[in-house]
């Protein structure tokens, strides 16, 4: 979504809020209760982030609440579980009730990191996906066949809470490269993290929150506009700060929506909105290990079934998933 690469801009994000644009939507800042499960007892602390503002172009939509929770059949939460040092969640999950569509777009550095390459798979051999796992602090890139067999247990264990297939489980990971996961502590605090799902606003945001490593803001919006007769949302996340540079930037991204598309088409238009909008950005001239964007597509609208790009319905949608 194009308007997720506009939110880039953090270190001006301050200066943005004091003017109090029409165009921001929500509170400028989101504050969550962090419940840690790193220690026997048990330990709040507050975090608070700024929500950066939403630039969104004018057009045949509306601006709606939810981030990636606001299209049908799309939870999601964050937390802090202990993977990294201090107490910014760094632990984020989004989830569809049924087989969403499943696309990516990825990184083009050749030192891909291991969720990369086992994202890329699993898109291989499967059109669909039902949950996708982030953790903040460590790429678990440049860990060798060490770090892929981590992903390969934090995506079972998880799919065993849900009661999915383990290619059912896409996951993300961002944070210091050359370093492994914290496995225990992530296993540790899977339990609470997908009892913590929620279809609110609040999980939304915080697993919008979660995903950050330096940004200075959280990257969250969501949309609602007509395809074929019927109401569809699109909602998405990102986080991204530094090593931003073509193509993907140093980022990772989650895209929701509900309306109804084939699996070849989908992927087809993920890549030409990420084409448009993620891949335009440059900062420092750094591309990373672990650029990730995954789209899901949970058909829950009651849209038209999209299967060609080269119609009014495709062309509509295709428009505003590029906001």
């Amino acid at each position: 979504m194009a308007t997720l690469s506009l939110l880039y801009a953090s270190t001006a994000a301050p200066e943005i809020h004091r003017r109090k644009l029409k165009s921001f939507f929500g509170p400028p800042r989101r504050c969550f209760r962090v419940l840690s499960v790193t220690s026997a007892a048990v330990e709040v602390a507050q975090h608070c982030i700024p929500a950066a503002p939403i630039l969104l172009p004018d057009g045949p939509w509306k601006q709606i609440e939810g981030g990636v929770t606001a299209a049908k059949g799309f939870k999601a939460t964050g937390m802090y579980g202990g993977v990294r040092a201090g107490n910014k969640p760094d632990l984020a999950l989004v989830t569809c009730d049924v087989d969403a569509i499943a696309a990516g777009a990825f990184t083009k550095n050749i030192v891909a990191a291991a969720p990369v390459i086992y994202c890329k798979h699993i898109l291989d051999i499967s059109q669909t996906a039902r949950a996708i796992l982030i953790n903040a602090g460590q790429a678990n890139a440049a860990t060798g066949d060490a770090g892929y067999q981590d992903v390969l247990e934090c995506a079972g264990a998880l799919a065993q809470l849900l009661h999915l297939k383990p290619e059912s489980v896409l996951i993300e990971s961002t944070g210091v490269i050359g370093q492994r996961i914290k496995k225990e502590a992530l296993l540790n605090a899977l339990p609470k993290l997908v009892g913590s799902l929620s279809s609110t606003i609040t999980g939304a945001s915080s697993a919008a929150v979660a995903i950050t490593t330096t940004d200075l803001v959280s990257k969250s919006v969501a949309i609602e506009t007509e395809v074929g007769g019927a109401q569809i949302r699109v909602g998405g996340m990102a986080k991204g700060s530094g090593m931003i540079h073509p193509n993907m930037a140093t980022m990772l991204g989650v895209i929701t929506t509900d309306a109804s598309v084939t699996s070849d088409i989908w992927r087809k238009m993920v890549q030409i909105s990420v084409n448009r909008s993620f891949n335009q950005i440059t900062v420092d001239g750094d591309t990373s290990t672990n650029d990730t964007v995954i789209a899901l597509a949970s058909g829950m609208s009651g849209s038209t079934n999209i299967s060609s790009l080269n119609n009014y319905e495709a062309s509509s949608f295709k428009h505003a998933l590029m906001q």
